[in-house]
This record gives structure tokens, C-alpha cells and sequence, in this order.
């Protein structure tokens, strides 16, 4: 327990929130929220957290552990590369946005952007380096760990599609003619559905949109929660998840989101974001890898995409289990279970 230091706070929460949100506020003024989805690319907002977070700690509070003065070479080139990758996606983002016709070309300069950081971390990161990551925030903490938390994502979003199905408050989707784009001849849809679940929504596609998650953890589970949780962890926690789920209510507002552009939508909403919260910052503090919550994140997004294509759609947001009241319930047990550990008392 310890003082927060509110100006540090303070501006990284101003940044944050003014670029993000201006940024999504300019696009959709100049070509409506839903031709700015259409475009195709990842929210650009998505990696403002991260941005915001490093370019502080980069080149503005001298006493960083990750100050660029100071900090150990391989990660440096990480975190600047991320830095650079969030200014180009930003200009690639307008730049689609004020000509449609090369959308498609910057959409995918775009994700060979996302890619070269990504392989960026491949190349760069070591095992006999793990010091150097571990001074510079990034370590790959308990994998263990973390492959039962991707593990607990997956079956979670599992039990509550067969809840939904077993309640009659979904649907089973039918066989697709085809699963990412992909083909699939009527004999080998089962093993090809289990096949590209675990290969393309498990594996593929959280770490090709590595970046994006990284944006948000980095900002919100390290840099802010390590602000906070000077309050104590659960309180900390707490209030990065209220900060995480206020930061998405243009999100919930355009209609794009889960939750409906409502007064209960945002209720619904900042119930989530709470909660998962907890989840995300329970792994972080349990495997000490912001890496960790990165996948989940990723997995969270993936996962629950691909049930509601190809598994159970619910017929309600509201009132079913998965992202809705039902399934909000069962993550709040899954809450209460997690606050049981003791980590949560012992002291930061």
C-alpha cells in the first residue's frame, strides 16, 4: 500500500482518453462510425493505452525502469518499435479513411505493420535475456499458468454456449460452406470446425493481432493497475476495470459492440469490463507476464467470435448466458473464486 501518484495518473488518463477518443470522434464525423468499421483495420484506439503509457515512461518520468536512457537494448527496440508501429497504423487508419478506394491497400499495410512487431518479439526475445525483459516489465512470467488460463477462456465460453443451448436461449449454427474463408467438403466439417478452432481462433488469430491486445493490457493492466494497486490489489483492480469499461462506451454507443447502445448496454458493459477485469489482472499478478493477459485477451475476443459464427448465437445480448445477464452471473462466481487467492492480501 502506498501514495498514488496522481499526476502520473492524471496524464496518462488525459492522453489516453483524448486520443482515442478523438481520433474514433474524427473518423466518424468525417465518414460515419460504420464506414470507418468497414474499413477493415484493427481500432487504432486499441493501441493508444500502450503508446500513451510507454511514450511516459520512454522520455517523460525520468525514474522509469524502462526510461530510454536506461533501459536494456533488446526490449527497447519493442517498446519503440510499438511506438512507430501506432503512429504508421494511425496514418494508414486516415489515410483509408479520407480515400475508400485504397482501403483495402492500407488495410492490409496495416497488418503487415502488426505482423513486422510481431515478428520483432519473436526474433528478439530470448530465454537467456529474461533479466533484461524482467527490468523492462515484459517478462514471460509462468507459462504454465498461463496455458490453464487460456484453457479456463475456452472452456468458459463453451459451458455458457451450452447453457444458452440447453436454456433454448440460443441457436446452433448450421454447417458453414465455409470456416475463415475456407472450404469445407459436408463429410469433414466436425474435424475441420475442431481443427480451425484450435489452430486459427486459439493460436492464429490472438497472435496476429498481437499488437492491438498488447495495446490495451500493457496500458491498462501494467501501467495503470501498477499505479493503483499502490490503493491495495482489489481496490486497484477495481477501478482499472471501471476505467476500461467507461474508456469503451463510444464503442457500445456506435452499436458495433456486444452489448446494446443503451443506457443498459453501457450498464452491461461496465459490469463486464469489471469483471473480466479481474480476470485479466488475476493472471497478471499470478504469472507476472503482461504476455499472459495479451493472449487472453486476444483468446477472449477470438473465442467468442468464433462461437457465435460457428457455434451457439444467442437470441437476446441481454438476457443469456455468454456476455449477457446469465453469463455475467457466472463470471462474477468465477470472481468470487479467483478473490479466495491469497496473492490478493499479500502485500505489492
Amino acid at each position: 500500500m502506498g501514495q498514488v501518484r496522481v499526476g502520473r495518473v492524471g496524464w496518462f488518463l488525459l492522453l489516453t482518453f483524448g486520443l482515442s477518443w478523438g481520433f474514433d470522434l474524427i473518423l466518424s464525423r468525417a465518414s460515419g462510425y460504420e464506414a470507418y468499421q468497414a474499413l477493415g483495420m484493427t481500432p487504432w484506439g486499441m493501441l493508444v493505452p500502450a503508446f500513451v503509457a510507454l511514450a511516459l515512461n520512454l522520455f517523460a518520468f525520468k525514474d522509469s525502469p524502462i526510461h530510454f536512457r536506461t533501459c536494456p537494448r533488446k526490449p527497447l527496440w519493442i517498446l519503440l518499435g510499438f511506438l512507430v508501429l501506432t503512429v504508421a497504423y494511425g496514418v494508414a487508419t486516415l489515410v483509408a479513411a479520407t480515400f475508400p478506394g485504397a482501403a483495402r491497400m492500407l488495410a492490409g499495410l496495416g497488418a503487415v505493420l502488426i505482423s513486422l512487431w510481431t515478428l520483432l518479439i519473436l526474433f528478439t526475445l530470448r530465454p537467456g535475456d529474461g533479466e533484461a525483459y524482467r527490468r523492462a516489465g515484459l517478462p514471460l512470467g509462468d507459462v504454465k499458468w498461463g496455458q490453464r488460463f487460456v484453457l479456463g477462456i475456452i472452456l468458459f465460453f463453451l459451458v455458457q454456449a451450452a447453457l444458452n443451448l440447453a436454456f433454448g436461449l440460443g441457436d446452433l449454427q448450421g454447417r458453414a460452406e465455409q470456416i475463415y474463408g475456407v472450404p469445407i467438403p459436408a463429410g469433414l466439417y466436425p474435424f475441420a470446425l475442431l481443427v480451425l478452432f484450435i489452430a486459427v481462433a486459439v493460436i492464429g488469430v490472438p497472435l496476429s493481432g498481437l499488437a492491438a491486445v498488447f495495446g490495451e493490457e500493457y496500458g491498462w493492466r501494467g501501467f495503470l493497475q501498477g499505479e493503483l494497486v499502490r490503493l491495495g490489489k482489489v481496490r486497484g483492480v477495481f477501478l482499472v476495470g471501471l476505467v476500461w469499461g467507461v474508456w469503451h462506451f463510444p464503442v457500445i454507443l456506435s452499436g458495433v459492440h456486444t452489448y446494446p447502445p443503451t443506457a443498459l448496454g453501457l450498464l452491461l458493459g461496465l459490469a463486464f469490463f469489471v469483471l473480466w477485469g479481474f480476470v485479466q489482472s488475476y493472471a497478471v499478478l499470478k504469472t507476472g507476464s503482461l504476455w499472459v493477459a495479451a493472449l487472453m485477451h486476444g483468446v477472449v475476443n477470438s473465442v467468442y467470435r468464433f462461437m457465435l459464427t460457428y457455434g451457439v448465437r444467442p437470441e437476446d445480448k441481454v438476457a443469456s448466458f455468454g456476455l449477457g445477464v446469465y453469463g455475467l452471473l457466472c463470471l462474477a462466481a468465477v470472481v468470487g473464486l479467483i478473490l479466495r487467492d491469497p496473492l490478493w492480501r499479500r502485500s505489492t
